[in-house]
């Protein structure tokens, strides 16, 4: 008698499935509209959006970087693109685990850049300036199903200690009409 029919039916159905090759699929579509912008049917690049309220949100990481404060860390992510798009645009299975892993590396470039300094008391925002080293992002690069642009080494501008300190925001992607950051330090070269 064969190995193979010693087993048991569910074993060998779950040693069957093991063996059998993996299907990548992506993760399911988020219940939201998509902008224009992002559309999926843009056969060309669209004008890329004004930086809009970039400002606002960028002054959440000046408080952070000020005062290092757990909630005002997790405030900080308000300037991170949102789970909900970033799952409308990435095609690839395990989307929410990899969205979770780049807020996690938010955070930690975070708290890296407020190590930088001995005191960020008194910090004051600046200004934010949206890079012009932007490149349209088609459908099927960087495994993505709708379109964005993405601009990199944006600069956020601090006044503290009696200078101005520039703090480069690695990569920036626009959803519909607003910029969210989606590195704000080096990407680990194994992602």
């Amino acid at each position: 008698m064969s190995p193979l029919r010693r087993v048991a039916p569910p074993a060998a159905l779950a040693l069957a499935l093991a063996l059998a090759p993996l299907a990548v699929v992506a993760d399911p579509w988020p219940a939201l509209a998509i902008p224009p912008e992002n559309a999926r049917s843009l056969r060309a690049p669209p004008r890329r959006p004004p930086p809009g309220d970039v400002d606002a949100r960028a002054r959440l990481l000046v408080e952070a970087l000020r005062t290092g404060d757990p909630a005002d860390v997790q405030r900080a992510e308000g300037f991170f693109l949102p789970r909900e798009p970033f799952l409308a645009i990435k095609d690839m299975s395990g989307a929410a685990g990899y969205f979770a892993t780049l807020v996690r590396w938010f955070r930690r470039d975070l708290l890296a850049e407020r190590a930088r300094r001995r005191d960020w008391s008194g910090a004051r925002f600046e200004g934010f300036e949206l890079s012009r080293a932007c490149t349209w992002m088609n459908i099927g690069r960087e495994a993505n199903r709708l379109p964005y642009w993405s601009c990199y080494r944006s600069t956020l501008r601090v006044a503290v200690g009696g200078r101005s300190e520039r703090v480069e925001v690695r990569v920036m992607i626009h959803w519909g009409d607003r910029w969210y950051a989606t590195h704000l330090g080096a990407i680990p070269a194994r992602h």
